[in-house]
């Protein structure tokens, strides 16, 4: 099932799609430390047995969907005249 998001005033984009992970990145806003923390310790809970309830992850900020900024790429003529080629 398709997961939408705002993307601007009138654009909404499946956040699964993988093309829309590639060009886009995505904060859901919270915070995952004690949550991490917890996943570190699974093979020793499941060797021992012992069962511990995920913790939750409280939410801390807004859910922000930013561009990846790409970077510039240079002209060919720019890299022959940095080494002297040119």
């Amino acid at each position: 099932m398709p997961t939408l998001r705002r993307l601007s005033k009138s654009k909404l984009v499946d956040v699964n799609d993988t093309l829309i992970q590639a060009t886009v990145k995505i904060d859901d806003g919270c915070d995952w430390t004690a949550w991490n923390a917890w996943k570190m310790r699974e093979k020793y809970r499941m060797r021992t047995g012992i069962y511990e309830p995920e913790p939750a992850r409280p939410r801390v900020a807004p859910v922000k969907i930013e561009p990846i900024k790409k970077p510039r790429k240079r002209g060919y003529r720019v890299v022959q005249k940095a080494i002297g080629a040119v």
